[in-house]
């Protein structure tokens, strides 16, 4: 395309005039077709919401915040997944593994309380699940 008497700084600006023109007019052709199908799963309901370890990108992984946190912003048939560990006296608690300082604050509530246990034959060194009260283990 050539442009008689334009000069070489208002060619770059009839080049983006040109431009939003073919964007505007694709985007209204895109408007006018057949609308996509609401649910694309197999069977055309709404697909579920599955929150693994909850709203873990604010808040600790699997921690009662994060869950809290998902279900008050998510669909009404979310469905929260729990990694599910159990301590020595059977209490269960969601958790992403057997330390809990990677997924808590429990490094900043109880620093004197690290342990190290044999787990398939490596030491592992951190806090791992067990009753505690008032900061003293039971």
């Amino acid at each position: 395309m050539r442009c008689e008497g334009a000069l070489p700084n208002q060619m770059g600006v009839i080049y983006s005039h040109i431009f939003l023109i073919l964007l505007l007019l694709h985007g209204a052709n895109a408007a006018l077709k057949d609308p996509v199908q609401k649910w694309r799963t197999l069977s055309g309901t709404p697909p579920l919401v599955i929150a693994r370890g909850g709203y873990s990108g604010l808040f600790p992984d699997s921690s009662q915040s994060a869950y809290q946190f998902a279900l008050v912003n998510s669909l009404p048939e979310a469905v929260l997944f729990c990694d599910l560990q159990l301590s020595s006296d059977n209490v269960g608690f969601c958790t992403t593994g057997l330390a809990l300082d990677n997924s808590t604050l429990i490094a900043e509530v109880f620093p004197n309380n690290a342990k190290t246990y044999k787990v398939n034959g490596e030491d592992l060194h951190g806090w791992f699940l067990s009753r505690m009260e008032e900061g003293k283990e039971k």
